[in-house]
């Protein structure tokens, strides 16, 4: 059995909740080992030995002659001893509870190891304990399946480290697993230079999203979101009345008898929707208003003259490319390149949440008809955008494609990982379905208290830390490790790296580049977007 410094005694059990007296050494008066909230400690029962972290220190009567210090504990789990003195493996929950008298043992390097590194040989390294001896700094691994098969979040302020964490999640991922079908909707074209050799790269001039593939409600809000009176609402109407028409003129090379409805995913032909909407239009009565009609047609004319709407509504002909589109998305086969990088800072800000809710709908609907054949990671990062907490913003469709996820994915072999800075501002149950969570530095009073709230009885007394996490520090808890823990995730190399510095305001200023040459350039750019 380990062994180790006793640094104090039970004196009072209540649940997993222990106190135990202090020794004065460990306490730092002669400078030897010190006991800190969130270290590790057993207790020496019979049978087992218990685990506990340190949740609070205290002194009840500070500068009196038999001063006593307390040590408050949160219980954890246990390791089996052996006949043989030998301890077995961890694990969660308690078979039998200390009592008063007890001793209270500094936990060891191998107790570390047996804990923090679990998933030995078969996990995800992430980075090392913190705090831990610089002498011997214990590695943790994560188990991916749980990681994966019940979702994970990752919560902090800006700047904090997250997006290089779930870079260096990512690349631990894809380098165990080069055939993983892994999809990052990046918001602000970061992750880029940080998967140079793993990803394809997905922007407006390189990604094909064709309009038939969008839903009724999809549908209308490309063509008529933002007008929700006069003509264009009758055109929402419309559509939903004309298109599955148009769809049932398009005949389909290889076959086959399908009812197109205005969800159904098969082609057709803006030229085929504007022949109906005239055919319609023409047998108007002279008592109906034809205004409707002529705003739909300049509105689809619009939408397929603008070079910003081409991944969509681009070309003349139309094909079935539905399989081609799927093969492109989620990497199918991975061919080297196991990861999409899908980069919406370039989408119009009008379709951005319609291009995310039809990504994660297809994401499902290929995940639920493979029969969990094709496992998918999809990474949200900034997720309060799509999946807000307030119903009554953001668009309906995402909410509901993000929340299908979060709740029947994993039945199915999509995994999503959710990254924001403001947790509060998330659609609560979504959250709630990420079973693991790393939490990294968090400023905001309103988020520390959502935190606190819904994670505080796995948490045990760590999340007190998240005001003052260093950048790469993290809370981890949940599925995929054997107990919370504090976590330093390693500092990547530049190449590796998402692109989220914050520029230098002061070097900028000191080049003194030619502006005007500087200003036509970005102009002519800005045009051609």
């Amino acid at each position: 059995m380990p062994s180790g410094p006793v640094i104090g005694k039970v004196v009072a059990v209540s649940g997993a909740q222990v106190v135990a007296t202090l020794d004065r050494a460990s306490a730092g008066d002669t400078g030897e080992a010190r006991v800190e909230k969130g270290h590790l400690v057993k207790i020496r029962l019979p049978r087992t030995l218990a685990f506990g972290l340190v949740s609070g220190l205290s002194v009840p009567l500070p500068g009196s002659e038999d001063e006593i210090r307390l040590l408050e504990l949160v219980l954890l789990g246990e390791c089996a001893r052996r006949p043989d003195g030998s301890v077995g493996p961890f694990r969660r929950g308690l078979s039998a509870y200390p009592a008063l008298g007890d001793e209270v043992v500094a936990a060891g390097g191998d107790d570390l190891e047996r804990l923090y590194g679990a998933a030995r040989d078969r996990g995800l390294a992430i980075g090392r304990l913190h705090p831990t001896a610089e002498d011997r700094p214990v590695a943790v691994e994560i188990d991916p399946d749980a990681l994966l098969g019940r979702h994970f979040a990752v919560i902090g302020s800006t700047g904090c480290g997250k997006s290089c964490a779930v870079a260096a999640l990512l690349h631990g991922l894809v380098a165990a697993h080069p055939e993983a079908h892994v999809l990052i909707l990046d918001p602000h074209g970061e992750y880029g230079a940080a998967f140079a050799r793993e990803a394809v790269l997905l922007g407006p001039e390189t990604l094909h999203l064709p309009h038939w593939l969008l839903t009724g409600d999809e549908l209308v809000e490309v063509v008529c979101g933002g007008h929700a009176e006069g003509p264009a609402r009758q055109a929402a109407e419309l559509l939903v009345d004309l298109v599955p028409k148009a769809k049932r003129l398009y005949r389909d090379p290889r076959g086959g008898d399908v009812v197109a409805t205005i969800d159904t995913p098969v082609p057709y032909r803006l030229a085929d929707l504007e022949r109906v909407i005239d055919e319609a239009q023409g047998r108007l009565d002279k008592t109906e208003s034809s205004a409707p009609y002529r705003w739909l047609r300049a509105r689809l004319t619009a939408l397929a003259r603008d070079p910003r709407f081409a991944f969509m509504f681009g070309g003349i002909a139309v094909h079935d490319t539905m399989a081609k589109t799927l093969a492109a998305l989620f990497r199918i086969p991975a061919a080297g390149r196991p990861v999409t990088i899908l980069d919406l800072s370039g989408i119009p800000n009008e379709v951005l949440s319609v291009v995310v809710s039809l990504v994660l709908r297809l994401a499902f609907d290929l995940a639920y008809w493979s029969g969990g054949r094709l496992p998918i990671l999809i990474v949200c990062e900034e997720a309060h955008r799509y999946a807000p907490a307030d119903a009554g913003r953001g668009f309906l469709p995402t909410r509901i494609a993000m929340g299908r996820i979060a709740k029947e994915g994993r039945k199915h072999g999509v995994a999503l990982g959710v990254v924001t800075q403001r947790p509060s501002d998330l659609e609560p149950s979504v959250l709630s379905q990420c079973n693991t969570v790393f939490a990294f530095r968090i400023t905001s009073p309103q988020d520390q208290d959502l935190v606190q709230a819904l994670l505080r009885d796995d948490a045990n007394g760590l999340l007190d830390f998240l005001p003052s996490l260093g950048d790469g520090e993290a809370i981890v808890l949940g599925q995929a490790v054997p107990i919370p823990l504090r976590v330093r995730f390693p500092e990547l190399p530049p190449e590796r790296r998402p692109r989220g510095a914050t520029p230098s305001f002061s070097a900028a200023w000191r080049e003194q580049a030619d502006p005007t040459a500087l200003l036509d350039a970005l102009v002519q750019a800005w045009r051609r977007r």
